[in-house]
């Protein structure tokens, strides 16, 4: 191994540039001297010295140092690399004048990078808008001599590193997913090592080759990361304290990473070990951008390229050296010289001036001299142009013919003989050669290929048509074209073969020119009342844009630039994300332009890639591998059997519920001791989302949570695609929420962003109805809420430094904890010591729910610790610099390690929920039953107490329960009742029970549904819930009747019965046959006298009047029992009001047992249990009230909200 050194060790340290942003600061470049794993809060530790720019400007976005003398830079405002030679720490020499060319004509985008060979001398760039990775030797003469290596499948490259030891080249892409890729130094080898990224501005090689690790920065995931060179053993270094880490570009120094942030103006270091910052600088006035490491490049191997002898370009490989040829040119069969491909520049703009064919470089748009180069001058004006780029051919036409022009050979043909040509177009699939003419209203196609050059119609009877454009993949033509009804203007489309023919667009604004389609970005654009306008799918109709192109009439759109002309020498150019970015260049050497066309094979590909066309098919990630792609999904999430979408796998016994607010998702990590690679599933809300605040519902496997940036709090249910919002909060974030598992009522703190809203407030939302009432809106700083439903009482964290407690109706708050906490932020109940626990910076605190007994549990200075929750013997939380929960104890206060390995997908882990099935879910005992009684909201209080209340606007009513204009389903049914429990309310559910004398015809509860009726799954008639009970007597058997005389009558056997002076009777046996039995009934009957007969009349008819007399008393008696205990029953019942309210005056009179009526001083219904009370309803007497009786407890996890 070969190790070389270069430059000495005292002329080390950390090289800053800072943007210009006043009349006075044009930008400039702070070193800091010294070696920066050293540097401290102690200024002896290095040295800093500055240079200004002034009078000039420069945006340096980019630096690199080559290990010699000369430092590198990409300046946005010139569009260039620019190199100044004789550069050192101190900059005692270096002269800003004397800055000399490397490259010209790059994209001005704060997302470009460049990356320097130290070993070939070739410097790499990312090209955010033109989307390429390009190579040049930054000691070329030529300007031109520059090449791009990778331009496919790319989309916003923006990081981009180089290990010239290890071949070895690593950049970012920004597409519809985020990864980082590598390849050789060729651009070819290419893999995808990293992903689940969310924007990656820098990466970093470490300086020392043997440990092949690279380092990035993450700005939406708040992170500096590692991994080594196939993606593995990927580490998150440093995680930001804030939300967004605006790190521009970071440099590795040995055992620190450090960054660049030019939104706080500071620089700082941070231990790669120990992610903890080692040191920070923070700037007055400048912004800080880029960073590079002034020191010693290390050397492991040879170069291959110092001797080969390539004419344009060298690079390393594993194989050695390989030569490359600049834009526009091709290697030789020597492998090592070029030649032109052809006459043109090998990316560029075909045009035409009069009756000239011409071409000029297409990075004329990025600041390229425009000096056009003519080809070919014709014998007439020519008027379109199409471009074959692959076959080195130009299509145009000219007079009343098409003409095909060789680029190679220089050599043209007349194609085709035409009418007045308003619209042409190529079709690089198969070939084909379109145009509309204006005079004969027709479109007509030609192919290339065919040996006779006939052409066709395939569209006749057009009124004008003109300016066509072409989507070949899709086998689309796009026209303008005049109505033949209205006279308008519209955008007609069809397809090659002639069918399908139909209006695209209509309603367009006044004369409408330029149809161009883009092939890249999918897209249909026009120049439209004097701006650029595309077709949107999503709107599915066409949108102006910002960009303002006046009078211009032509158009093209090339990568992420929109390029235009009304016909003179000049061009304009806008960048299609930015309408600021405008620039106006005047072609040089022509005088007008007639018509124009691009000229560059890559964006005519035979074949899309997947990945490019709706995403590939993939509902997340789509992989590029050649044409093709491969689909995959993000963390929690596992590709379906059609390998395309996917799907997540929800988990319902324990589990913790966390909101990750870097990559906007939720995700269920389990809590199970083993393994320590805990399952991760993920929430699957609709994207893209901005989950902050998250809670459980068990019973209908809902998951609640809000969007801080739509302001609304929605609900998701596991395993279903189904998300509905349940209320937005305008004005407020929401920060926080929990639920009462007592009614499913759902609690949330909302801190205000609207300027004449000065405090934060606590509301509630009704579980069902989704109606809202605010409970208190008073508080400082509401961050976070916690409930304890047993005790009736809610507890919040003020972020002013204080700790409230209120009942869970907002009555009788009070402060905890009033002063001494220094960062308050989250705070959680345990319900099985009854305690309470939150945050406060560095520490977990726990008090009882009086605030006495305050103490400290734990103590973590490095974690952030952000939200907790408490399950069981254990407290949980999350970290804002841990991919991992932590899991504390709750009575030792240490930290179990080992018991979850860090995710470091994972982003920053925010509100945290737990759930454990085998542990009942904390209730109140009376808002738990039928809502408390309680038509809308049942708040529990202390002391097994509750309090109904109403929406906002809302009033309640006298009896203390029901709010205004709160409806109810009957009360009443035929032959029964409904239980004391019922409310009668929408969703209520009620047993019932029928009179004496009747039979239910249906067990379980009925419910009431939203029509006011009875339901049991389908609708149920109150008239036939109760059927009379009939006991039927059975037929007497045989029997035989013997007076008492001297004579004996002999019964057959089996049987015979002798009778004195009483009747007995005998039930004959089975075995007896019919014919037998009748025979002794016969018998018998003929042995009654009719004396008897009469005698035996009599007896009965008096034991009947006996008997009626008997009844009528015990019913006058029984009456008068019910009356004497009728109200201490109603005292006992489980519905009397809390807090001295009014009674239940739903039950009034009885006037008919089997079927109650309403009676007319009654508020309700009837119910026979009660007397009639016809005077002022009397206040419930607590002293009378059996607590034990008035709510019975039910089992949670079988009750439905």
């Amino acid at each position: 191994m070969l190790l070389v050194q270069i430059s000495t060790a005292q002329n080390t340290g950390l090289i800053v540039s800072d943007l210009p942003n006043s009349f006075f600061n044009g930008g400039g470049i702070t070193t800091f001297e010294g070696y920066a794993n050293q540097f401290s809060e102690d200024e002896a530790s290095y040295k800093m010295h500055v240079a200004g720019f002034y009078p000039y400007d420069f945006d340096i976005m980019s630096m690199q140092w080559d290990g010699n003398n000369t430092l590198y830079i990409m300046d946005g405002l010139s569009k260039s690399i620019l190199k100044m030679e004789a550069f050192d720490i101190w900059m005692n020499h270096t002269k800003f004048g004397y800055i000399y060319l490397v490259h010209r004509g790059l994209s001005y985008t704060i997302s470009s990078r460049i990356a320097y060979d130290h070993l070939t001398g070739n410097m790499y760039w990312t090209d955010a808008l033109y989307n390429w990775i390009a190579v040049q030797p930054v000691h070329a003469n030529d300007q031109s001599n520059y090449k791009i290596l990778i331009s496919d499948q790319l989309s916003t490259p923006g990081a981009i590193a180089v290990d010239p030891n290890n071949d070895r080249l690593f950049w970012s892409n920004h597409g519809d997913s985020v990864f980082i890729e590598r390849s050789d130094l060729s651009g070819k080898k290419r893999k995808i090592i990293v992903k689940n990224l969310l924007w990656v501005p820098d990466i970093k090689c470490d300086p020392d080759p043997s440990k092949q690790m690279i380092y990035w920065a993450d700005n939406y995931r708040n992170t500096l990361e590692m991994s080594d060179y196939d993606g593995m053993n990927r580490k998150v270094v440093y995680r930001s304290p804030n939300i967004y880490l605006q790190v521009s570009n970071i440099a590795v120094y040995k055992d620190v990473l450090c960054g660049s942030d030019y939104d706080e103006k500071f620089v700082f270091c941070v231990g790669i070990g120990t992610g903890q910052e080692s040191w920070r600088h923070e700037f007055s006035f400048e912004d800080p951008w880029g960073m590079t490491l002034l020191d010693s490049k290390v050397t492991t191997i040879s170069n291959p390229c110092k001797d080969n002898g390539c004419e344009h370009i060298c690079t390393n490989s594993e194989d050695g050296a390989v030569c490359h040829c600049k834009e526009g040119y091709t290697l030789n069969e020597d492998k090592k010289t070029c030649n032109a491909s052809h006459s043109a520049h090998g990316r560029g703009i075909i045009l035409s001036s009069g009756n000239n064919l011409c071409t000029v470089d297409i990075r004329v748009i990025t600041g390229v001299r425009p000096n056009a180069t003519c080809l070919l001058a014709w014998t007439s004006n020519i008027t379109h142009i199409a471009v074959a780029a692959n076959d080195s051919k130009v299509i145009f036409a000219a007079g009343d013919e098409l003409i095909l022009y060789d680029l190679v050979t220089g050599q043209n043909a007349s194609l085709v003989s035409t009418g007045k040509v308003s619209g042409l177009v190529y079709s690089w699939i198969g070939g084909d050669v379109f145009w509309s003419e204006s005079d004969t209203g027709k479109i007509k196609l030609l192919s290339l290929d065919s040996a006779t050059k006939t052409d066709y119609t395939i569209y006749s009877n057009l009124n004008n048509p003109r300016d066509l454009a072409i989507d070949p993949h899709n086998e689309k033509l796009f026209w303008i074209n005049t109505s033949p009804q209205s006279g308008a203007l519209q955008i007609e489309t069809g397809s090659f073969t002639g069918s399908d023919k139909k209006i695209f667009q209509s309603q367009l604004f006044i004369n409408p020119s330029g149809l161009f389609f883009d092939g890249g970005l999918k897209l249909l654009f026009w120049i439209s009342q004097q701006k650029l306008t595309y077709f949107s799918k999503s709107a599915n109709f066409h949108l102006n844009t910002d960009h303002l192109l006046n009078t211009d009439t032509k158009l093209l759109i090339y990568k992420d630039y929109s390029i235009s002309t009304k016909g003179d020498n000049q061009l304009t150019v806008y960048s299609l994300y930015d309408e600021n970015d405008k620039h106006q260049y005047t072609v040089d050497k022509i005088s007008d332009i007639t018509a124009f066309a691009l000229f560059d094979p890559d964006i005519q590909p035979k074949e899309n890639n997947k990945c490019d066309i709706d995403n590939g098919g993939c509902e997340q990630i789509c992989i590029p591998d050649g044409t093709q792609g491969v689909c995959e999904c993000g963390l929690g999430y596992v590709l379906e059997r059609d390998a395309h979408n996917c799907t997540t796998v929800a988990q319902s016994d324990m589990f913790a519920l966390a909101v990750d607010f870097n990559h906007g998702l939720i995700y269920q990590i389990s809590m199970n001791d083993n393994p320590k690679d805990k399952k991760v599933s993920a929430v699957d809300i609709p994207q893209p989302a901005d989950p902050l605040a998250t809670a459980y519902i068990p019973s209908t496997q809902s998951v609640i949570w809000a969007d801080y940036m739509d302001d609304h709090i929605l609900n998701t249910t596991l395993n279903t695609n189904i998300t509905e919002i349940l209320y937005s909060p305008v004005n407020y974030i929401v920060a926080s929420i929990a639920v009462d598992y007592s009614t499913g009522n759902i609690y949330y703190t909302g801190l205000p962003y609207s300027y004449y809203i000065q405090y934060s407030m606590i509301g509630v939302i009704h579980y069902n109805s989704h109606q809202h009432k605010t409970l208190m809106d008073n508080i400082q700083y509401a961050y976070s809420v916690a409930l304890h439903p047993p005790k009736g009482y809610m507890f919040w964290i003020d972020g002013a430094g204080m700790v409230g407690r209120a009942n869970m109706d907002g009555t009788d708050p009070l402060f905890l904890v009033a002063y001494g906490m220094t960062s308050a932020l989250a705070i959680a109940v345990d319900y099985k010591s009854d305690k309470v626990y939150y945050i406060d910076g560095e520490r977990i605190d726990y008090m009882n729910l009086d605030g006495g007994n305050r103490q400290t549990l734990h103590m973590n200075q490095v974690a952030g610790l952000s939200h907790l929750g408490v399950a069981g013997e254990y407290v949980y939380c999350t970290a804002a610099y841990k991919q991992e929960i932590l899991k504390i104890h709750k009575t030792t206060g240490l930290l179990v390690t080992d018991w979850m390995s860090p995710v470091t997908e994972l982003g920053r882990l925010e509100t945290i929920t737990l759930y454990d099935k085998s542990v009942a879910l904390p209730v109140h005992q009376k808002c738990s039953v039928n809502n408390g009684l309680c038509s809308t909201f049942c708040f529990p209080r202390p002391n097994n107490q509750r309090s109904c209340g109403c929406p906002e606007g809302v009033s309640l009513m006298a009896d203390q329960r029901t709010c205004s204009g709160v409806p109810k389903c009957s009360m009443a049914i035929k032959h029964g009742k409904l239980s004391d429990l019922c409310s009668g309310y929408v969703n209520s559910t009620c047993d019932y029970e029928c009179y004496p004398g009747y039979l239910k015809t249906l067990t379980g509860k009925l419910t009431c549904n939203d029509h006011l009726n009875w339901v049991q799954q389908t609708s149920v008639d109150v008239n036939m819930l109760c059927k009379e009970q009939i006991t039927t007597t059975p037929s007497p058997p045989p029997t035989t009747t013997t007076k008492t005389t001297t004579t004996t009558t002999k019964v057959p056997p089996p049987t015979t019965t002798t009778t004195t002076t009483t009747t007995t009777t005998s039930t004959p046996s089975p075995n007896v046959d019919p014919l037998h039995r009748k025979a002794e009934s016969q018998q018998s009957d003929g042995s009654i006298s009719s004396g008897t007969f009469a005698a035996t009349i009599i007896v009965i008819i008096i034991v009947f009047i006996v008997i009626i007399v008997i009844l009528v008393y015990v019913m006058y008696k029984r009456r008068i029992v019910t009356n004497m205990f009728s109200h201490a029953k109603f005292v006992n019942s489980p519905n009397v009001p809390d807090e001295g309210g009014p009674v239940d005056d739903r039950y009034t009179s009885i006037t008919d047992i089997n079927q109650p009526t309403a009676s007319a001083n009654a508020a309700g219904m009837e119910n026979p249990l009660y007397e009639v009370r016809n005077k002022t309803a009397v206040p419930d007497n607590k002293d009378n009230t059996l607590p034990e009786q008035e709510f019975r407890s039910v089992d949670m996890t079988a009750y439905k909200y």
